[in-house]
């Protein structure tokens, strides 16, 4: 890892995970000029109050907005970070540099930051792009198998809004492979991201396709965190895929049987890799409270509930209103008869 010579960054917001790891000495001791704020990854992270703490170690140290910041981590944190960044004295320029798979593909990608708020996941934030993004693609052969599924689910997704070849490429697999292994896919995937967010920065149109399968999801995650459960985000977006799959089966696709076969291939991977969190997702499922939390969603509209669909792999569709009726059907065809074990 090397920074800029030119606008290296001053400040620093670091999962403590690489607190005194040795692959990152030689980066410090070349760029430190101010400080490092050290925070545990995690969705406790995104909240007001810790944004408060961060706010408050920038002021009191005399960082200004002229200063970078650079952020080191997975999803949480530079949600977090990025969202600290967008709002000290209205802005500092801000260095996303994921070194998990899910960041890498996603959430440090496009310039989506922020907290949750009163149980409902990522209800305040801003779309602030960061000044550079930077991924090592040796960090992230080094995670565990639980965080490379995470990521995977993410680029599942995005193969199915819009990148048909990427998909099949995916869907080849029988349990999600190694990151060495998918080098390639990664790159496809994150220029899927890429490519949308540079079309659509502000989320007026089709960026909104980047929210497939999350209405399900963020409802499950909130859920989950009500139940004081722990729930991986990219596990619960495989299961908002999956649910998102079977009612774009019903609702609008061409082909209702390619959906449900892409269906049961992600069902597949998180058999393999995350079978215990999904029984107790659906051990704990609740019709009513999940309905509630998707009523909710930041994306609604008019009171609706707003859900992307796919007509094919590769062509989706967003604000397309969702009744309860569907929800429940949809939901009963994708996960009932597991529920039912």
């Amino acid at each position: 890892m090397a920074w800029s010579a030119k606008s290296p960054p001053k400040w620093f917001i670091v999962d403590n995970f690489f607190r005194d790891k040795e692959a990152y000495d030689e980066a410090w001791s070349q760029s430190r000029g101010g400080d490092t704020l050290w925070v545990d990854a995690g969705e406790q992270l995104k909240s007001l109050g810790a944004v408060e703490q961060a706010l408050s170690w920038l002021s009191e140290r005399g960082a200004t907005r002229s200063d970078s910041i650079a952020i080191i981590g997975g999803g949480t944190v530079l949600d977090y970070g990025l969202f600290v960044a967008a709002i000290f004295q209205r802005g500092m320029k801000a260095w996303s540099i994921p070194t998990t798979l899910l960041a890498a593909v996603d959430a440090g990608i496009g310039g989506k930051n922020g907290v949750n708020f009163q149980g409902l996941k990522n209800y305040i934030g801003t779309i602030t792009q960061p000044a550079a993004i930077l991924t090592d693609l040796q960090t992230l052969n080094t995670l565990p198998p639980l965080e490379v599924m995470n990521g995977w689910m993410e680029m599942a997704k995005h193969g199915l809004i819009a990148d048909s070849d990427l998909w099949l490429d995916m869907s080849k697999f029988a349990s999600t492979p190694a990151p060495s292994a998918m080098h390639n896919l990664i790159d496809k995937a994150a220029q899927v991201k890429n490519q949308i967010v540079s079309r659509d920065g502000n989320e007026m149109g089709e960026r909104k396709s980047l929210n497939f399968g999350h209405t399900l999801a963020h409802a499950l995650e909130s859920r989950a965190a009500a139940l004081k459960r722990e729930l991986p985000h990219g596990i619960a977006v495989g299961m908002g895929l999956v649910f998102s799959l079977h009612w774009s089966a019903s609702r609008m696709a061409t082909d209702g049987q390619i959906m449900l076969r892409a269906a049961s291939i992600i069902r597949q991977w998180l058999n393999n890799g995350a079978e215990s969190f999904v029984a107790q997702t659906l051990m704990d499922f609740d019709a009513d409270a999940t309905w509630s939390y998707m009523q909710k969603d930041k994306k609604n509209a008019q009171n609706a509930v707003l859900e992307v669909g796919l007509k094919a792999i590769g062509e989706a569709h967003w604000n397309i209103p969702m009744t309860r009726e569907e929800f429940e059907t949809a939901w009963s065809s994708a996960f009932d008869r597991d529920s039912a074990r």
